[in-house]
């Protein structure tokens, strides 16, 4: 189908937004496969405006939002019944293709998994207004707006999101450099083996979260401290089967370790680092998660 000048114009004003309000909505939703969704639903309702909006930016960041904070919402009822551990599904983009993994291998990333799963801790609408007044600089009496709340209600909203969100990322805390040497003594040791290697690497508290979704073997409930994870990553490596490999990567931003089987993706393992050492790894292995979504083109 042609478009008219009127189309192209909304077309462009579009797809000039289109690479952020997908990072957003993921940093809201946690899941490639629903910020594509919403994304094509957010561009049938613009396509049915009449004109263009005075501030298509502004149109946009709205409909996203309000249409992230209705998955959000029946997503929450849905996690009670979700078989195992849940984790974010990854996210990749082009910079991610771009990236040297061993560059990024210092770096913390906004779309990582362990900043993701401290989002996980927020109810749908703190988690919706902390995204606008932080990633879309919105203020509180726009995201009253979306949420259908007074402006005092979505300042207490946004209050207590970044006070749980700052007493997490504490854990967190850790000089890049120190990050790197970490993970370069950590993955040394994976790869030869070297249990004493592995112990050194990981903090006291260090928990291991596994996502098979019920579809793939995964243990169903975090695995804590060092020997407990070390023992299990290592009996991990000894029964991989024939043809596999593991390679390093970026996505969502920070360097990641995939595990390939004849070269089909098998699983990927996310680390968080402190100041004592890795305080998490994530173990993504649910392959519906591990499928990226093919982006539906205006």
């Amino acid at each position: 189908m042609q478009l008219s000048g009127d189309g192209l114009m909304m077309a462009d004003a579009f797809l000039a937004q289109r690479a952020h309000l997908r990072r957003v909505a993921y940093r809201m939703l946690g899941d490639p496969h629903a910020v594509e969704d919403v994304l094509q639903e957010a561009w049938l309702r613009w396509q049915a405006q009449a004109s263009l909006p005075d501030v298509p930016a502004a149109w946009l960041h709205t409909v996203v939002s309000r249409l992230c904070l209705d998955q959000l919402r029946l997503r929450r009822q849905a996690q009670h019944h979700y078989a195992g551990s849940w984790l974010p599904a990854p996210w990749q983009d082009e910079a991610d293709e771009q990236a040297d993994p061993l560059a990024q291998l210092g770096q913390r990333a906004e779309l990582g998994q362990a900043l993701m799963l401290l989002l996980e801790r927020l109810s749908p609408d703190e988690r919706v207004a902390w995204v606008m007044y932080d990633s879309f600089d919105h203020d509180h009496r726009q995201i009253a707006t979306v949420l259908g709340r007074s402006e005092a209600a979505c300042r207490q909203l946004v209050s207590r999101a970044r006070k749980r969100l700052q007493q997490g990322e504490r854990r967190f805390a850790c000089p890049p450099e120190q990050r790197q040497q970490v993970l370069l003594q950590f993955l040394t040791a994976l790869g030869s083996g070297d249990l004493s290697g592995l112990l050194a690497t990981l903090a006291p508290a260090v928990q291991l979260h596994s996502d098979g979704g019920g579809k793939v073997l995964a243990a169903s409930r975090p695995v804590h401290g060092p020997r407990a994870v070390s023992r299990l990553l290592l009996g991990v490596r000894r029964v991989q089967p024939a043809g596999s490999s593991i390679q390093l990567a970026c996505r969502g931003g920070e360097t990641v370790l995939l595990g390939l089987v004849d070269g089909a993706l098998h699983f990927q393992m996310s680390f968080a680092v402190g100041a004592r050492g890795i305080q998490g790894l994530y173990l993504q292995l649910n392959p519906d998660k591990l499928a990226q979504p093919v982006a539906v083109h205006t």
